[in-house]
């Protein structure tokens, strides 16, 4: 990447990764929070920037529908206060420029939550307040610019992994009980259409707090995270419609602090950290599922 990110927000548009704010500075530098928005095309190979956000903040909750982005909370200074208020970017317009949306309802505000798109909606799963892990879950609609609640989480997660089956199931995976690696977590959760509560699904194999995931060919990748006071290189597959876990080949280097998304069925998975000591990294990984059958 052009610079260092830990805790950016992560999305694809189109056949393009999106990589907005996060800290783009290490302790010993000042630890700072950036607003810049890049974009990578993995046809030309070459990064390019997008409109500044309005905010700098870290643990974006960041989508994608056709060309526009979504902003859609964060959390706010090295101190981590959660933020509600929300923004979208039309991509396709000349000089686009961020709009604000309906803010998330009062006392609902979160970062790192696990994100899932299904047009018009956008659904943060659980995630992370000023003070703990949430076990509320939102629906924003965006055609309508409102928000709703779905039935909470059976307990509370932050930096969840999560995914839509093509039956509009929700999965979310792992995660954090609380706010720091110690309460890295294995359970899975399904929320079916039109049901009242989650259900319980088979466990992950290993912990995985804050691991980059993303949906290649129907299944749950879940790359890296933490666990304890260590980052990792662990790569575990889930498939929704068998109910069952896969471990696949570890990761280059251990990851922890970012996000991914998936272009053309590849896993982007940008920046983060090689250890929990806030050290930003600037190196691009992507990840081939087809290549494990």
């Amino acid at each position: 990447m052009p610079g260092p990110r830990l805790e950016p927000g992560v999305a694809a548009i189109g056949q393009r990764l999106v990589v907005l704010g996060g800290f783009d500075q290490n302790v010993v530098q000042g630890l700072r929070i950036t607003n810049e928005v890049i974009l990578f095309d993995p046809v030309m190979g070459t990064w390019s920037p997008l409109h500044p956000a309005p905010v700098a903040w870290t643990h974006v909750n960041l989508a994608a529908a056709s060309a526009t982005l979504y902003l859609l909370g964060g959390e706010d200074t090295a101190q981590f206060i959660a933020k509600g208020e929300t923004y979208a970017l039309d991509t396709d317009q000349v000089n686009a420029q961020w709009r604000q949306l309906r803010a998330m309802p009062a006392g609902e505000e979160r970062g790192a939550a696990g994100v899932v798109v299904a047009p018009p909606h956008i659904y943060l799963l659980g995630g992370a307040s000023s003070t703990g892990a949430l076990a509320t879950c939102l629906d924003y609609d965006f055609s309508t610019d409102t928000w709703a609640m779905l039935p909470a989480l059976p307990a509370p997660r932050s930096h969840p992994a999560a995914m839509r089956m093509a039956d509009g199931t929700l999965i979310v995976a792992g995660g954090l009980a609380g706010l720091d690696a110690f309460s890295a977590a294995t359970e899975v959760w399904a929320l079916p259409v039109g049901a009242s509560a989650w259900q319980p699904r088979s466990p992950m194999p290993s912990r995985h707090g804050g691991c980059a995931s993303g949906v290649q060919y129907g299944q749950l990748v879940c790359a890296g995270g933490d666990v304890d006071a260590a980052a990792l290189m662990t790569v575990d597959r889930y498939d929704p419609v068998r109910d069952t876990w896969a471990t696949l080949p570890s990761m280059p280097d251990a990851r922890a602090g970012t996000q991914a998304a998936v272009i053309a069925n590849e896993l982007y998975l940008p920046g983060g950290s090689r250890t929990l000591a806030f050290n930003p990294e600037s190196t691009l990984y992507v990840f081939s599922l087809l290549d494990t059958f």
